[in-house]
């Protein structure tokens, strides 16, 4: 990408002036000192900007001056509970302090003897759902990491560090030494090492000069002491130490693995015993550690290895039945790691945050320096499963409607109990499966679940393992199949078989593990990517794969990103990763029949998205895969028809329009929907009633199918609320959106049950076969069976239209919302169908008819002229015979009419009206006349400016309902709403000062998101991601020449609000500058698009022509260079002007006058590139060299200070 200059210096200078985040007072404190932190939340990413309360969360770097490990950490992040609760400083509105005292070392807790090199900090709000982050780079007395970390330097101007041993716990060979060794700042006039092994300190080695020190320490017994370091630097008397725990480890006996003995945590009979098993090839020893020995490493805890080295093996006893003991292993010493067959996890940094109504049995463990342990326990009742779990059958695999739930956003309380209270909700809708987004224990407790780290526990934010037993068999009873959402394509860093086998040098599974690659062979991986030709691994998914249908009864699984089930080396090529790969077939094909052999009837779902080919060889083989017709069913329901709904149809796929990881449809629509006249499909109840349109043309159609949680209430919150994974807002409850209680959402509701049940009536039958028609506005499906035959057909367009409809039969049809019956004597027919409207018929009568479900869009008020301002005349009429009652007896056979009507100002999407006319009596305010010759059509005529009395601001929509003359009836729009109609706007999407420019002038260019679809209104920034043309007419931006990063809070592209409308943004540049281009480059075309700051909502055009430019079908924006910037002919504009000779076999002279002062004398190849420069330092015309040049014809180019000259010259 090319930056102009004058950007480099708009970033040099921004960076320059950049203000101060986090400000230490005084300003070189250390830690011996009180010392005051302030925070401007108007700094770094202002985050906290507005914040009613801010939180540090801090601690001390201790390891070396350049550190950035965190330790002796102070802060609860999430937890309102005044731990680094910081006082707003006196008269600023963004500034906080807090006070380290009485010293920094105590407020930290730091003891004595441990050097604090720097501060590190991030700060937060009461309840951790925003943070207040630096800028990466440094700042005045510290630095900002790259993930906005704030580090600020303490004043230590001398000091001496340990350099090893770097572990408090050393695990040494009886006869082997382990090094002891400390560095000092600078010289040092005494230095020495001394350790405690229990009886007071025994100085081992000292210097008098130098800076370095290190001792080969020999120990005869294992101890927990202490290591201590001296040293004198500069005059002052300068002490160190850290704790220094000894093992003298024992030779690890070489014993077979008792009989029946498997991998992970082993009971038996006697309830005092467990036997521990560890798969850890090529490892020296394995100590268990735990509340069972108080945490010590003790010699009648070191495990036994298998003569193969393959497996380590202990058996404890001595246990308490029914007593949970927390433990770890502890491989080769150091690698402190909990069971990675364990079925529960002991996490001491997020444990405790789980509420005890979700979870009442929370291991007791807090050891966050021994990071995750896992559990065990003798004695455990086993989960009595119901008669019910022996007849339950699962439905077809052809016939699934799964409906996809994250526990964490489905309900508030995020746990399976207060889940299986709402099942009668899903189970209603008439879905038969449920997709859990992965519950295996992840890292941390809020997320998506695909950072698994323990695959054989459940994770404890959700509930207990019996809650979880318990949910899926509720399930069952009500006829729904469980699916588990399996990653085995990766697995997290605290996975304790990432972290037995480390390169820590570059932060990467190790080439030796067993289980991981050091780096993934495939894109689009996260985590680490798991070996899936390497047996360790395959025995291991087949473990888990076993374990999950067996001990929770769940019906099959949905694998996470199957794709990535391959060593066929693509790391970043995602064509040839999405290739056929006959390896990958077969790994997946392996894993499955190994399934298959645990329970035969297991659902096998993948994430796969892979060519062709391979999707039915993997289909033939019996397993599902996903397919995503998003795309199309999002273009239908925003009213562009242009894409068909064909791949929806497949038995072995299971389709779905949204997912976990899609853009919910109703977002999309309201960013890109289009609009016709008075039906916008941007307006949330005609929007609904399309979505419902969808239902019926996906959810009727062969094979199986998915919905993502509320969808059938037509979610509409942006994917990357929150950022993409984080908590989205809840349907129901207090502070929720409301949807649940909300009619227009519960109607959505019921269209889907009532499709959901017409699909699984159509599954029932024999012989059926299908027709479809799913291209353009006009849509069908006809469905012929033995017993039962459907129709359905829909209207995509955006207007009125009469379909020809075919039925299968003559007699009578069924309205299946309506449940009125339609007499069809002639199987080809016509039908008529509101915009977004569907009809769905059938031949038997099948339903009573769903009040309210559907309804067809009507809209009762027109205006002419159609297109008009608040200065023009408008007639507007009213048809009560189309109006909504609204509970009320509406108004047709009214005597008398009233319009109750005010203005929207500035937001066009706003539905606020002021300067109201309108009384609720009969005073004539508002009173219409009736049309001549119409019972119940009522008209008025007005001039918005004079009869809203509009004085100041933007009128741009009128909002109206109409009444009686006692208030007692109204009539309204669609569904109950109030009409609007929009005004002319004054401006354009996109206009440009000033009018006449070409690429060498300063443009001021505005975006009014107000136009186009509207996605940018009311946003509080606004970034232009442009580029240019080089051809005529072109549709592409250039590659090299576009300004911005996508997403990117960065300022590249950053605009500015205008002072005349909040919904209008400029940008002031000179294209020539701005992207970076050559003498010789001729643009033809701006190229454009706009987003917000996250870019996660952008601004378009509608797709057209506008004077100036176009909008292609994408909404990108092209707008035309008035003037093309032209080269001059110097022949034409300067005749007294020579060069030559011409041809030249070298040298070109010049003569004649030339306006301005030469610059520069530049040659370019007939492609464009430069190949020759010379300045003309003088300020005059001088010969030129060119002798070298191959023959052929150049372009000659004089650069003056006004302007630009380009001749021909031919080269011999």
């Amino acid at each position: 990408m090319r930056y102009s200059l004058s950007i480099i210096l708009l970033l040099i200078t921004t960076s320059v002036s950049m203000g101060q985040i986090v400000t230490l007072e005084p300003s070189n404190a250390n830690g011996e000192q009180e010392i005051k932190l302030i925070f401007d939340a108007t700094q770094g990413d202002a985050g906290l900007v507005g914040a009613s309360k801010v939180y540090v969360h801090t601690g001390v770097v201790t390891d070396s001056p350049n550190g950035t490990a965190w330790t002796f950490v102070k802060g609860n992040w999430g937890a309102d509970d005044g731990i680094g609760l910081m006082t707003k400083v006196s008269g600023e509105s963004d500034k906080w302090e807090i006070t380290l005292s009485p010293t920094a070392r105590e407020y930290y807790g730091v003891p004595s003897g441990t050097n604090m090199f720097r501060l590190s900090m991030v700060f937060r709000n009461a309840d951790g759902s925003s943070k207040g982050a630096g800028t990466p780079g440094s700042i005045t007395g510290g630095e900002v990491a790259s993930n906005g970390d704030i580090y600020m330097d303490l004043n230590v101007a001398n000091f001496v560090t340990i350099t090893a041993p770097t572990e408090e716990d050393i695990f040494v060979v009886d006869g082997q030494s382990v090094t002891l060794s400390a560095e000092a700042s600078s010289e040092v006039s005494a230095m020495a090492i001394s350790v405690d092994e229990g009886n007071g300190f025994d100085e081992k080695a000292s210097i008098t000069s130098g800076t370095n020190i290190s001792f080969d320490f020999s120990p005869t017994s294992s101890f927990r002491g202490s290591l201590k370091v001296t040293a004198t630097v500069n005059g002052e008397n300068l002490e160190v130490t850290q704790s220094l725990n000894v093992n003298l480890t024992s030779e690890t006996q070489v014993l077979a693995l008792p009989a029946g003995l498997k991998k992970g945590i082993n009971y038996g009979d006697d309830l005092t015993k467990v036997s521990l098993v560890l798969e850890a090839p090529e490892k020296d020893f394995v100590y268990v550690v735990g509340d069972f020995n108080n945490w010590e490493i003790r010699s009648e805890y070191l495990m036994n290895v298998t003569p193969d080295g393959e497996l380590f093996w202990i058996e404890l006893s001595g246990l308490t039945p029914n007593q949970e003991y927390v433990f770890q292993y502890w491989v080769d010493g150091n690698i402190r790691i909990g069971d990675p067959y364990a079925d529960e996890v002991a996490d001491p940094w997020n444990d405790s945050f789980i509420p005890a109504s979700v979870h009442d049995d929370i291991p007791d463990y807090n050891k966050t320096d021994y990071a995750i342990a896992t559990t065990l326990e003798t004695g455990q009742a086993a989960f009595q499963w119901d008669a019910s779990e022996d007849s339950w059958q699962r439905p077809a695999k052809e016939d699934l409607v799964i409906y996809e739930l994250l526990v964490r956003d489905f309900i508030g309380t995020h746990s399976y109990k207060d889940l299986i209270d709402t099942l009668d909700y899903i189970a209603d809708l008439g879905v038969n499966a449920i997709e859990l987004m992965p519950i295996m224990e992840f890292e941390g407790n809020e997320s998506w679940g695909y950072n698994p780290m323990y695959f054989f526990a459940p994770d404890k934010y959700y509930g207990t393992k019996d809650d979880l037993k318990t949910f899926i068999q509720v399930c069952h009873q009500k006829g729904i199949a469980v699916i588990l959402d399996m990653v085995l394509n990766h697995a997290f860093g605290l996975n304790p078989m990432v972290r037995m086998y480390w390169d820590e040098a570059n932060s990467k599974p190790a080439a030796n593990s067993p289980w991981f690659n050091p780096d993934a062979t495939h894109p689009f991986n996260v985590g680490f990517d798991f070996n899936h030709e390497s047996t360790y691994t395959q025995a291991f998914a087949d473990s888990v794969n076993a374990y999950w249908v067996n001990e929770y009864h769940f019906d099959g699984y949905r694998f996470d990103l199957s794709k990535g089930f391959t060593q066929t080396n693509n790391p970043s090529d995602v064509g040839a990763w999405s290739a056929f790969d006959q390896t990958r077939i077969d790994l997946l094909t392996r894993m499955s029949t190994k399934l298959w052999e645990t329970d035969q009837e297991a659902y096998v779902i993948l994430e796969h998205f892979a060519d062709a080919s391979e999707e039915n060889a993997l289909a033939a083989a019996g397993m599902l895969l996903w397919r995503n017709v998003g795309f199309p069913y999002r273009k239908a329901l925003g009213g562009s028809t242009g894409e068909t709904f064909q791949g929806a149809t497949a038995n072995t796929h299971v389709s779905y329009m949204e997912s976990h990881d899609e853009q919910r449809q109703l977002w999309e629509v309201f960013q890109e929907g289009e609009a016709e006249e008075g039906y916008n499909t941007r307006d949330t109840t005609i929007a609904l009633e399309r979505l419902k349109m969808n239902a019926a043309f996906i959810y009727t159609l062969p094979g199986p199918k998915m919905l993502w949680q509320f969808g059938e209430l037509g979610y509409d919150i942006d994917i990357n609320f929150n950022g993409r994974v984080g908590n989205k807002p809840l349907v129901w409850g207090e502070g929720s959106l409301g949807y649940y209680e909300d009619p227009l959402r519960s109607y959505t509701y019921d269209a889907f049950a009532a499709i959901i049940a017409l699909r699984n009536l159509i599954n029932e039958e024999a012989n059926v076969n299908y027709t479809y028609d799913f291209a353009g506005d006009e849509r069908s499906i006809s469905i012929d069976s033995d017993d039962l035959d459907v129709l359905i057909v829909g209207n995509f367009g955006l207007s009125e239209t009469t379909m020809d409809v075919a039925y299968t039969q003559t007699g009578d049809w069924y309205d299946y919302f309506s449940g009125e019956t339609v007499a069809v004597a002639d199987v080809s027919a016509s039908v008529d169908l509101a915009p977004g409207e569907f009809k769905i018929y059938t031949s038997n009568d099948v339903s009573d008819g769903f009040p309210g479900a559907v309804e067809a869009f009507v809209n009762p008020v027109t205006v002419s002229p159609a297109v008009f301002g608040p200065d023009d005349e408008v007639t507007i009429t009213f048809d009560a015979s189309k109006a909504s009652p609204d509970g009320t007896n509406g108004l047709v056979g009214a005597s008398k009419v009233y319009m109750h009507a005010g203005v929207v100002f500035d937001d066009v999407t706003s539905q606020t009206l002021q300067n109201v006319v309108g009384t609720l009596t009969d005073d004539g305010l508002g009173l219409m006349t009736k049309v001549d010759g119409e019972d119940d059509k009522w008209e008025i005529t007005i001039t918005p400016t004079n009869y809203f009395s509009i004085t100041s601001g933007e009128a741009v929509r009128l909002g109206m309902y109409f009444r009686d003359a006692d208030n007692s009836n109204v009539g309204k729009g669609f569904r109950g709403s109030n009409v609007f109609l929009d005004m002319e706007l004054n401006g354009a999407l996109i206009s440009v000062s000033p009018a006449e420019f070409d690429q060498d002038d300063q443009i001021t260019l505005t975006f009014d998101a107000r136009f186009g679809n509207r996605g940018l209104v009311g946003e509080s920034k606004v970034y232009m991601h442009s580029g240019i043309s080089f051809t005529e007419g072109g549709t592409a931006f250039e590659d090299g020449f576009v300004i911005g990063n996508w997403g990117e809070d960065d300022g590249v592209g950053l605009m500015t609000k205008s002072s005349e409308n909040a919904n209008k943004w400029q940008l002031t540049f000179t294209p020539t500058q701005y992207y970076g281009m050559s003498d010789t480059d001729i643009a033809y075309r701006l190229a454009m698009v706009f987003r917000n700051a996250d870019g996660s909502k952008k601004g378009t055009g509608t797709p057209g022509d506008f004077e100036g430019g176009t909008v292609i079908a994408n909404g990108d924006i092209f707008f035309d260079f008035p003037i093309i910037k032209e080269v001059t002919s110097i022949e034409d504009e300067l005749p007294g002007f020579n060069y030559y000779p011409n041809p030249t076999q070298g040298i070109i002279n010049f003569s004649g006058e030339i306006p301005g002062i030469p610059r520069a004398v530049k040659i370019f190849n007939m492609n464009g590139n430069e190949v020759f420069s010379q300045k003309l330092s003088q300020g005059r015309m001088e010969p030129v060299d060119i002798t070298g040049l191959k023959s052929g014809l150049y372009l000659l180019r004089i650069l003056t200070d006004q302007k630009r000259y380009t001749l021909k010259v031919l080269v011999r």
